[in-house]
């Protein structure tokens, strides 16, 4: 592999990502941006379920904590509190403006928070590994969390996980 060929691949992908898409990804043709979001979850939990018997653990960790926000940007937008440009930067400030509007307690966001920083960060980035035991329960949480908030919604009956 060569720096030229590195170069063309950047620019094929560029180019790849200004184009309109003709293939999208099952489930997210959807013009809502709060849709959007809750079918990006449903794939992602959805893809991390396929993924603990191969025993992808870390993919199965980082694809549940995404599915976490995903779910709970969802219904940040649903609730119209939050417009699709302003959904909050950070990962701890989501959970934040879900406690902010009800969606679960100041408890719950500051340790949702925490599990983020200090073990999703690890696992992905430094020195914590990845496990059966571990990916197991972050997932039935993610599968927990995406379950009580589409409860919740007006808009539940969109959820595309089966």
């Amino acid at each position: 592999m060569s720096s030229t060929r590195i170069e063309q691949l950047i620019d094929d992908v560029q180019v790849a990502f200004d184009r309109r898409p003709t293939h999208i990804e099952p489930g997210l043709d959807v013009s809502s941006p709060a849709l959007l979001q809750l079918r990006k979850a449903c794939r992602l939990l959805a893809g991390a379920d396929t993924l603990r018997d191969p025993e992808f653990y870390t993919l199965v960790i980082e694809a549940s904590f995404v599915a976490i926000e995903r779910t709970v940007e969802f219904r940040l937008l649903e609730q119209g509190t939050t417009d699709p440009d302003d959904l909050p930067g950070t990962h701890p400030g989501v959970y934040r403006e879900a406690a902010h509007i009800g969606l679960f307690s100041e408890t719950t966001a500051n340790e949702l928070a925490g599990l983020w920083r200090n073990h999703r960060a690890k696992t992905y980035y430094q020195d914590g590994l990845a496990a059966a035991e571990r990916a197991e329960k972050m997932h039935a949480l993610a599968q927990e969390l995406h379950a009580y908030i589409i409860g919740q919604s007006s808009q539940g009956h969109e959820c595309i996980c089966e």
